[in-house]
This record gives structure tokens, sequence and C-alpha cells, in this order.
């Protein structure tokens, strides 16, 4: 969709028109369930994300200037809406094994690290080591290697200058580098 017919569709959303509503959501649907998957992996959380999403741009439609192409206005908004989901899920996270740790809890279904490696295919492992690189690096790659952003689009998305964008990328790779290394000697 080009800027002019997205900026139309846009006008036509601010006036009511729910056909033009349906239209936008079902012209980005896909790529915001992708992306809050790429962020999320998980299939129903990701679903609630691409959502939740909507409802924010469509309660922030307003406040859309036409600063940036309005798929980076929305890819910034859905990254937003998974990093809260993120935090939320890291703090459940911290709780149970709060829980866990007071009741000496064990859960049969917890595979040693090193079994679940072997396991795995390749590509797993890789999706696994970018989920556990700091949020500030994964963004980077997952916007720019899973979407195939470019450098200035990704900028504009975390707000951060395109040299900001270079280093964290490169910064990534090398932990990459260094996390997959170290699975690969161990299998």
């Amino acid at each position: 969709m080009n800027d002019s017919t997205t900026y139309l569709l846009v006008q036509h959303c601010l006036d009511g028109d729910e056909a033009a509503i349906e239209t936008l959501v079902h012209t980005y649907q896909q790529l915001v369930y992708r992306l809050a998957y790429s962020i999320l992996d998980d299939a129903a959380e990701a679903d609630e994300a691409a959502q939740d999403t909507f409802v924010s741009v469509l309660g922030a439609l307003r406040s859309y200037r036409g600063d940036a192409a309005f798929k980076t206005w929305l890819y910034a908004i859905t990254v937003n809406v998974c990093r809260g989901r993120l935090r939320k899920r890291r703090a459940k996270e911290r709780l149970q094994h709060v829980m866990q740790s007071i009741f000496q809890v064990t859960r049969p279904d917890m595979e040693h690290p090193e079994v679940t490696v072997v396991s795995r295919e390749s590509d797993e492992a890789v999706r696994r080591t970018v989920r556990a690189l700091d949020e500030k690096f994964q963004l980077p790659i997952i916007l720019r290697y899973e979407h195939e952003l470019p450098i200035a689009e990704i900028a504009q998305v975390l707000h951060v200058s395109e040299r900001t964008v270079h280093t964290r990328l490169r910064r990534a790779h090398d932990q990459l580098r260094v996390a997959l290394d170290g699975q690969v000697d161990r299998l």
C-alpha cells in the first residue's frame, strides 16, 4: 500500500468509517502478528499482542503525523506492546522461580539445557540464543533479519540513531557468535 493510499485510509478511519478500519486491520494484521510472534515466540500471546496493537493504533491514530511511513509507526507500537508483555512475562517468571525455590518444587518437564540443545535443530538454537540477548540487541536482530527492515526504519521503530542500530547489530552478532560457538562445542 503506498503512502497516499495509506493516508486516505487513515483519514477514513479517523472519520469513523468501519470499512476503512476493517481494511486497515486486514492490510496490516499479518505484519503485526509476524513481528509480535518474532518477539514473543508464542502464537497465542502474539495474537493477543496483535489485537492490543490495533486497539492502541486506533486509539492513537490522531497522533500519526506521517513523519515516518505508516508501517514504521505501526511497528513501533507493536514493539512497545510486546515490550510490555515481555516485562509482565519476566515478572511472572521471577515470581514462579521464587515460589519454586521457596517450596523446592522441581518440575519433571524441565529438561537440562544441554539435553534441549542436543534435541533441537540448529535454527531453534539460534532462535533461543537470540531470545536470550538483552532486548536492546534482540530487537534490532529480529527487525533486521526476520522482518528485513532497513537500518533507517529500525532506527525509527526503536527511536534510536542509525549508528546505534549498527552498533547494536554488531554487538549482537558478536554475542551470538560466542554463544553459538559454546553450544556447538557442547554437542
